[in-house]
């Protein structure tokens, strides 16, 4: 039997080289002290990537590093721990998580839908993923803060944005939207982004499907990114509501329509200036607050470039986020499927484990707190039994 920690450090190079996630880096580096000295815990994937921001004047730029985040299934591995006593159900669900570093380079496990809000593990405080069972289910590309002293609305959208490989140019490019729905592109090694500004209506999502760079626009008319900047046309529009978001689904693309309605509501908090003093120790301000209403989904038909209406999702679940998008299968989560799972109201900032999240099924029509369906929240917060017992 060929023993694996021979092989030349030229092999564990060229294999390193197709590991695409933090996970997959871990468990090479695990496998013996030959392959964890080949590649650095900080491989190619997690290079810091600079992108320059302009300032009121085109000369003046602040920078903001790049960071990548994945999103994983994590269930119990094939020798199960024994039953728990009074929770026969304890082993059966497993536990949806993303992992990523902070702006430490530190690596966390964060909750799927939020970038702010990362899981305060007490026990075990040592995860082994070489004993789980993993199933990878997306990522998302994440911009730091960005540091400047004179922002304007050139900036792009961190919550909209892909990194991707330009095989035509051999370098990494950036497509993202800025604050006035513009696509905006970034090629690494240059100083400044480019303003696609071909068409009128703003942008509200980007992707990278089958290899194609994919954005949408309020309008449903969707569009892809060639390797000069044009412009190609993937689907026509469907129209409906302003907000429209991309998720890759067992192989196909879908589009989710978001409907919301608007609200103010009454905020206090003792640390804000410029707000009006109430009299109880306070300072009280409205929040502009965002709810779903309704959600409708759409399936590309790519031969004839067009968004054909999803009535039934059949076993799969939907999760709409904080700038992410993922899909899984209902059975493999032990729910049912044929739901959207979101977070409403993302422009509010949570660092909480308790963020509020909704669940719409498409066959009810219907939205629900999250909290109403045990079987869903628990896939989320907290951790199974299981995770600790196979860490004891």
């Amino acid at each position: 039997m060929a023993d694996w920690a021979e092989l030349p450090r030229e092999i564990l190079q060229l294999i390193s080289e197709f590991l695409q996630s933090e996970l997959y880096i871990i468990r090479f580096r695990s496998v013996c002290s030959t392959w964890r000295s080949s590649i650095s815990s900080n491989l190619h994937l997690y290079r810091p990537l600079q992108l320059p921001f302009p300032g009121d004047s085109m000369k003046v730029y602040s920078y903001a590093n790049t960071k990548f985040k994945t999103n994983y299934d994590l269930s119990y591995p094939l020798s199960k721990p024994p039953p728990i006593p009074n929770h026969p159900q304890t082993l059966q669900h497993p536990w949806l998580i993303k992992i990523g570093p902070n702006s430490r380079d530190q690596t966390h496990l964060w909750h799927p839908f939020s970038r702010e809000a990362y899981f305060p593990l007490h026990a075990p405080n040592v995860i082994d993923f070489n004993q789980l069972n993993v199933t990878h289910l997306g990522h998302e590309f994440v911009i730091g803060k960005i540091i400047s002293r004179s922002p304007n609305q050139n900036y792009v959208n961190r919550d909209n944005l892909v990194l991707y490989h330009d095989t035509c140019h051999n370098g990494n490019v950036v497509l993202a939207i800025n604050y006035c729905g513009k696509l905006a592109v970034f090629r690494c090694g240059e100083e400044r982004w480019k303003i696609i500004t071909e068409t009128g209506v703003a942008f509200t999502d980007v992707c990278i499907f089958k290899g194609r760079t994919i954005a949408v626009d309020t309008t449903g008319r969707t569009v892809a990114v060639g390797p000069d900047f044009s412009l190609d046309l993937v689907a026509e529009a469907v129209f409906g509501s302003d907000f429209k978001y991309f998720v890759e689904s067992d192989g196909e693309l879908l589009l989710i329509d978001k409907y919301l309605s608007f609200d103010w509501e009454d905020r206090y908090s003792e640390y804000i200036d410029n707000f009006v003093f109430d009299g109880r120790n306070h300072f009280s301000f409205k929040v502009e607050m965002e709810k779903a209403v309704r959600f409708d989904v759409f399936r590309l038909h790519e031969k004839d470039k067009k968004w054909v209406e999803v009535t039934d999702l059949g076993d799969r679940v939907l999760f709409l986020g904080d700038g992410c998008s993922f899909s899984a299968s209902a059975s493999d989560l032990g729910v049912n499927g044929n739901c959207v799972v979101y977070w409403d109201d993302i422009h509010l900032e949570h660092s909480s484990t308790e963020i509020e999240m909704s669940i719409f099924h498409l066959d009810k029509r219907q939205i629900s707190p999250l909290s109403d369906f045990p079987s869903y929240s628990k896939l989320f917060w907290p951790p199974p039994e299981w995770v600790r017992m196979v860490h004891n």
